[in-house]
């Protein structure tokens, strides 16, 4: 899908909210098969969540990756049919009708590129007003890819996707999550019933 969020005389390096949050830089390697992503113009995900710290109140990293397009791939399509064509119905019927919504918005600059990721791209929402949320950019080497701008999508959301996915995709999300990504204890309960959420590579 041809978009028109990006002015054609700039390439955009990739904002320091995707950096990693341990080294404060960007992620050098893919977190499955540990090719170095920022040589030889490499395509790649990254994702990052945000939740509530319940004791102080502030919004902190609860888990943040980067994947390359080639095992991003692989773990989609392990995915069921089912939840492969829910979520392309969902992320047609509301992300795509959003970048519709907005083809005159020009993201030139990495703060033209926070204040497009500061509400919800499915449900509007400030990403003040929320307590959970995700962010996705796609990238090819040191710069965001030209063909997609970056979401952000609130907890609301996140519930809506999680519902559209099969027990046989969120079995293959949770071997992925639990061989793959690391965190404090409280991150598996991230995955786990009731509020199984869905990893958006």
């Amino acid at each position: 899908m041809e978009n028109n969020f990006f002015n054609n005389d700039s390439r955009i390096g990739i904002p320091s909210l995707f950096y990693d949050t341990l080294t404060g830089k960007p992620f050098s390697k893919c977190q499955v098969c540990e090719k170095e992503i920022m040589e030889h113009s490499t395509n790649y995900i990254i994702e990052k969540v945000f939740r509530k710290n319940i004791i102080s109140g502030k919004i902190d990293v609860h888990f943040e990756f980067a994947i390359c397009f080639d095992c991003a791939m692989n773990l989609t399509n392990s995915y069921s049919k089912e939840s492969k064509e829910n979520l392309q119905r969902f992320f047609t019927e509301n992300v795509e009708q959003d970048f519709k919504k907005h083809q005159e918005v020009k993201l030139a600059t990495e703060r033209d590129v926070v204040e497009h990721l500061s509400a919800c791209s499915i449900t509007g929402k400030p990403v003040t007003e929320l307590d959970e949320y995700q962010i996705i950019g796609q990238f090819t080497g040191q710069y965001i890819n030209p063909a997609m701008a970056p979401v952000m999508i609130g907890s609301g959301a996140m519930d809506e996707v999680s519902d559209l996915l099969s027990n046989k995709t969120l079995d293959e999300i949770d071997d992925f999550t639990g061989k793959y990504l690391t965190g404090p204890p409280e991150f598996r309960d991230f995955f786990k019933a009731p509020k199984r959420r869905p990893i958006l590579v």
